[in-house]
């Protein structure tokens, strides 16, 4: 009987691990990002779950057809994430792709194998004029509204204009809030900072292509002087905000 050295042995056991594990790893299911038109070609294809994880508030407002909704900031949501049928596709979309993204990772690492991510969210469904509907009791937001018109107005008014996009469900948004009040209280008598609400703004995020919030743009003379899309530190925003003044 031929026994295989020990060497031997040890290589070929390591070789059957590598293969086991590169297997393993490409059996593994992701979450499937799409873009818009991928999306709604993607739902149009293949019966499934479709579902919004927004709050009621930001669905009523303006909805996918058919679409379900579960809030992402439920105490209950994973436990209620898990009830969706795990053979049938699921469809998952909120406002930037952020909160979607999250859950449909979860649902992955649950075991599921067919989850679909609307990457940038509702807001470039929008930016692609596909079709949204609102509830007829809908509450749209009116607060820091702006529309092109009035932006463009804004930006010839003053010489030096900083900008802050948001959106009230925006975790980041909410974190920089107190800094940019505190800037704009600051800095109120060198130069103008305002708000402008991302969800009452449609028109405007359209017209300037965005699809992601917070978004920071800071105009000198109507023109773009500095951009920044995520949360930034303070000492990095007044150094800005000093080079431009």
């Amino acid at each position: 009987m031929n026994h295989i050295p020990l060497k031997h042995n040890f290589f070929l056991t390591a070789i059957l691990l590598a293969f086991n594990l590169s297997a393993c790893t490409q059996n593994k299911s992701a979450v499937v990002q799409l873009r818009a038109t991928q999306f709604h070609q993607a739902i149009s294809r293949e019966k499934g779950i479709l579902l919004d994880v927004r709050t009621q508030r930001e669905f009523k407002n303006g909805h996918l057809e058919n679409a379900g909704q579960l809030n992402y900031y439920a105490l209950d949501f994973s436990d209620r994430l898990l009830l969706l049928p795990k053979e049938q596709p699921i469809y998952l979309y909120c406002n930037t792709g952020y909160r979607s993204d999250r859950a449909a990772n979860f649902l992955v690492g649950n075991g599921y194998t067919k989850v679909y991510n609307l990457k940038h969210g509702i807001m470039e469904w929008e930016l692609a004029r596909l079709p949204v509907i609102a509830d007829s009791d809908a509450q749209p937001d009116t607060g820091d509204k702006f529309e092109p018109a009035d932006f463009a107005q804004l930006l010839a008014s003053e010489p030096i204009v900083f900008v802050d996009f948001y959106a009230p469900w925006c975790g980041p948004c909410r974190n920089m809030m107190p800094m940019i009040d505190s800037l704009k209280v600051e800095y109120h008598e060198r130069l103008l900072i305002v708000k402008v609400n991302a969800d009452a703004s449609k028109n405007l995020m359209r017209e300037m292509k965005l699809v992601t919030v917070p978004y920071l743009a800071l105009y000198r003379d109507g023109e773009l002087f500095f951009e920044h899309r995520g949360e930034i530190h303070r000492e990095e925003l007044v150094e800005v905000l000093e080079s431009v003044l």
